[in-house]
């Protein structure tokens, strides 16, 4: 299954309570809200930016909102979401920019810690990511698995699964290249901490630039 929005795609599921927007939904579908209302003495939702007036009569406002009223729209609520869910996320699209992974080469996080990195190119132009530096945990020796951290890349943005890298398999000037305009990088490493182990591999460091697409109109 693939998201609209790969940002969410190792995301996907692992909420641990309702949205907003689901949350807002059932009450909606039974009434809640209408009846708040009129207990609030409301003839109309004072609540903006999808907001919703809840039984204290206090509005329930949707991620990227600020105000009593969410009428202060800050960033949508997607952007809002991946900030509280993935803070490492991103989106580049400059061409020529230096891409490190999280506290690349010294001090990676050894926290429980996923993200992924959309490299966007223009129409007609692929993204190239060329590689400086890899290394994160090796593989397990029994299972030959990327167990403890891992980076999948996905070339093709129409398949839910890329491929799996590890320890050192990346050697420096690798480069890949989107099939379209999109690369995708999804990141994961385990909580260390819960080992009583600290996260000392490097990372990765690599630079994004842009290609034309042959034929392509």
């Amino acid at each position: 299954m693939l998201t609209k929005d790969a940002r969410f795609q190792t995301l996907m599921g692992e909420g641990t309570k309702i949205t907003h927007w689901n949350a807002k939904l059932m009450n909606t579908m039974y009434g809640c809200i209408d009846d708040w209302l009129k207990a609030c003495k409301q003839v109309s939702e004072p609540c903006k930016n999808g907001g919703y007036t809840q039984k204290d009569c206090s509005c329930a406002c949707p991620l990227g909102t600020s105000g009593d009223k969410c009428e202060n729209l800050v960033m949508s609520y997607r952007d809002a979401l991946i900030k509280q869910l993935a803070p490492y996320t991103s989106v580049i699209s400059t061409s020529g920019s230096v891409v490190v992974s999280p506290g690349y080469p010294d001090n990676a996080p050894s926290t429980e810690t996923q993200y992924t990195q959309v490299f966007r190119a223009k129409k007609c132009q692929r993204a190239v990511v060329k590689f400086d530096d890899f290394q994160l945990e090796p593989r397990d020796a029994r299972r030959k698995s990327c167990d403890v951290s891992v980076l999948e890349i996905r070339s093709d943005v129409s398949v839910p699964e890329g491929k799996i890298f590890c320890g050192e398999e990346i050697e420096k000037g690798t480069a890949f290249k989107s099939d379209k305009s999109e690369l995708i990088f999804h990141y994961v490493n385990i909580d260390y901490t819960k080992y009583g182990m600290k996260n000392t591999r490097r990372g990765y460091k690599a630079t994004f630039t842009t290609e034309a697409i042959p034929d392509c109109r």
